[in-house]
Formats: C-alpha cells, sequence, structure tokens
C-alpha cells in the first residue's frame, strides 16, 4: 500500500476519533447526539484503543511515522507523539484510581490541544500546490502535488474536521487551567470552574438565580411545599469529602462540600418511601431533570450541596444549590436545583432519555438489583 493510501486511511481513523471525541467534550454536541450518545462513547473508547495499539504495535505497516519516511518533514513525528501521548491518557481515563485519572483528564485535554493545533499547522505546511510549468524546475518531495478536484475534496473534509476541533480549544485550554492552576474566569459565584471540574451544561448558558430569589418546591401526593434559600440554609448541615466521577472519564478526588441530607430533609417533611418510592428532581435550567428511587437514596445518601470546597457554589457548578450524589456518577448530581416531586413511578432523566442507564452506581449495579 502506497505511503498515500496509509495517509489517508489515517486521515478517516482520526477524523472519526476527533469527530466521536467532541461529541463527549461540547455539550451542545452531547445534546445532538441524544440517543446515540452511549453509542459515540463506545466507538471514541474502543476506537481510541484499537487504534493506539495499531500506531504502537503497527505503526511501520499501518502509518510509519516513527521511522523515516522519505522527504518527510521532521514536524509530522510531533504527530505521531500527540497521538501516542492520546492513547495512553485515554486509557488512563478508564482504568486506575480516581487521582490517575484527574492527571489523565489533564493530560487528554492537553494534548488534544496540541494535536488540534498541529493538525492546523499540518494543513497549512502540506497544503496541495500547483505542480510547476514543464520549463521550471521539478517539484520534490512533498511539494510534488497537484490540485485535482478530488484532491481538494480530501482537503476540504480533512479542514471541515479539523474546524470544529480549533473552536473546542478555549474549552480544553479552560479544562487544562482549571484543572492545574485553580478557578477560572474569576472568583465567587461567577467563577466557570472550580479547580478539577469540567463545567457541563446542556442549555449553553449558566441560569442566573439570585439566592433572594430562589425557591425550593417539594411536591407529594399531600401537597406542595416551598422553601426560599434564608429558610433552606437555617435547616440542619452536614460536612463531607467525597470523589467526583463523571462519566466520561474525568474524576476529581477530595471535594470537601456542605449541605442538607437529601433523605433526612425528605422524611422530616412527610415522604413516606413506601407509598411514593420515586423521588424526581428539576434544574433552573428549565431542561435538565433527574430521578432516583428510594434505596438509592437510602444507600448513598445524597446532598443538596450549597458550598464546595469551603465556598458557595460557582454558577457554572449549580449556585446556589445543586445535588451532589457520592458513588454516583455526576449526571445524577442535577445543577441548579428548583425543584423535587415524590411519586409512584419513575420519570427518566435527562440523560436517561438519551441512552444513559437509571442507575448510575460507579461500581456497577446496587445489590439485588
Amino acid at each position: 500500500m502506497s505511503f498515500r493510501s496509509r495517509h489517508w486511511r489515517h486521515v478517516l481513523v482520526v477524523g472519526l476519533l476527533i469527530l466521536t471525541g467532541l461529541g463527549l467534550f461540547l455539550t451542545g454536541w452531547r445534546t445532538a447526539l441524544g440517543p446515540l450518545l452511549p453509542d459515540d462513547q463506545l466507538v471514541h473508547e474502543w476506537g481510541g484503543l484499537l487504534y493506539t495499539v495499531a500506531l504502537v504495535g503497527w505503526s511501520a505497516r499501518f502509518f510509519p511515522w516513527p521511522g523515516p519516511v522519505k522527504n518527510a518533514p521532521t514536524y509530522t513525528r510531533w504527530g505521531f507523539f500527540f497521538l501516542v501521548m492520546l492513547g495512553v491518557t485515554g486509557v488512563g481515563l478508564l482504568v486506575g484510581p480516581s487521582w490517575t485519572r484527574s492527571l489523565a483528564t489533564i493530560g487528554h485535554a492537553g494534548f488534544a490541544a496540541g494535536f488540534v493545533i498541529w493538525a492546523g499547522w499540518h494543513l497549512v505546511r502540506a497544503w496541495p500546490v500547483r505542480s510547476p510549468a514543464p520549463k521550471e524546475r521539478p517539484a520534490t518531495g512533498w511539494q510534488r502535488q497537484l490540485v485535482t478536484r478530488r484532491r481538494f475534496l480530501r482537503w476540504g473534509g480533512a479542514a471541515l474536521v479539523a474546524i470544529p476541533a480549533m473552536l473546542a480549544l478555549p474549552t480544553m485550554g479552560r479544562l487544562v487551567i482549571g484543572r492545574t492552576l485553580g478557578r477560572v474566569g474569576g472568583a465567587g459565584q461567577d467563577a466557570q470552574a472550580l479547580p478539577g471540574f469540567v463545567p457541563y451544561t446542556v442549555v449553553n448558558s449558566y441560569p442566573d438565580i439570585p439566592k433572594d430569589r430562589w425557591r425550593l418546591t417539594l411536591l407529594s401526593k399531600t401537597g406542595k411545599k416551598q422553601w426560599t434559600f434564608a429558610e433552606w440554609d437555617r435547616l440542619p448541615k452536614v460536612a463531607f469529602t467525597y470523589t467526583f466521577h463523571c462519566v466520561t472519564g474525568w474524576a476529581v478526588p477530595h471535594v470537601r462540600v456542605t449541605g442538607v441530607n437529601l433523605e433526612r430533609f425528605l422524611l422530616d417533611n412527610g415522604w413516606d418511601p413506601a407509598r411514593e418510592p420515586w423521588v424526581l428532581f428539576y434544574s433552573g435550567d428549565g431542561v435538565y431533570t433527574e430521578s432516583m428511587n428510594a434505596r438509592e437514596i437510602h444507600q448513598f445518601q445524597p446532598v443538596m450541596a450549597s458550598t464546595m470546597e469551603g465556598q458557595a457554589l460557582p454558577k457554572s457548578q449549580g449556585y446556589p444549590v445543586r445535588l451532589l450524589v457520592p458513588k454516583m456518577y455526576g449526571y445524577k448530581s442535577i445543577k441548579w436545583l428548583i425543584g423535587i416531586r415524590l411519586t409512584t413511578e419513575d420519570q427518566l432523566g435527562y440523560w436517561e432519555v438519551r441512552g444513559y442507564p437509571q442507575n448510575a452506581a460507579i461500581n456497577g449495579y446496587l445489590n439485588g438489583f
């Protein structure tokens, strides 16, 4: 197989990995994928693993970047380096303790940003040029390229793949900076991220809910109750430290949280788990919903949190109050919590409708399910 054929096979595979990766990384893309999101995650994870094995084990046959390539610029070997490191950090996102996953998250985002920049430069450096006139000195090496319709379409397709990746660079940068240097985007409730967290939202914005206008509404068969923030803040608080796990692989260890224990709050307000075994949650963004059953609430002890790391939640983290569920993946920890409903039947949450399991326990299904 010619070098050119190998090159375009490589472009197609990497392009697929970039697109599926953006589907996991960018909120708008995650929402647009809907029920296909788990399939996107499966393709990205397994495709990335197999591609890394191909690069490391059979790179000379698959795409010979590490070895000498006639007339190939030295900078092309950086592309191979970035791709191998993306594979290594990708494995780190899937296995290992929380602190190694946190390091892998930084590395994966950093190397992804580096590869996107490299790919943009590669498109400029290797852009097809017209062949010289017959009387001119013949072009050599990588300059020997003709601007044909097929070549133009190939390069145009590669550019289309690179454009959304370039647009994702600022978010990648915020992820790396936020996980290494601390808060990003200001202080207090306006900060975009606490150290280690990747701010996700399904509405591409953060609801503006001042404390003096925030209300928590509890609906059940017995009626409706409502709390202002001042009233809610006078309830007994609990404090604990846990590890926040995102379903996309990253984790933040040793997160200090203060808030109101959900089970205690519900029981104190007349909840009968036998009569109304399902609890539904509603977000102030007007879109996001979640649910848990009585057994999950008793086992995992969720908290309605108002502070993390000793300070008020940033707006991107659910200010003024959010749910946090230890030992469950983060999509259960609904942000901007404004409503709770007790019911006899489950209603699938935002991501469950899109294919995620209702049971989000990190270590597998609950005993007895």
